[in-house]
């Protein structure tokens, strides 16, 4: 019983998972985007 406190969680919606999974990645997707553009701009002293 070493994993006593595991939750296992079954979604209601099927689908509902991979819908947070995408928005997830395009938050991730934008956020690297902005820290590229600002390195960029930082390194040829724009900012």
């Amino acid at each position: 019983m070493r994993y006593r406190h595991a939750i296992v969680r079954k979604n209601p919606v099927p689908g509902r998972d991979q819908q947070r999974r995408q928005t997830m990645n395009s938050i991730i997707y934008i956020v690297g985007l902005v820290v590229v553009v600002l390195f960029i701009l930082s390194f040829l002293g724009l900012r």
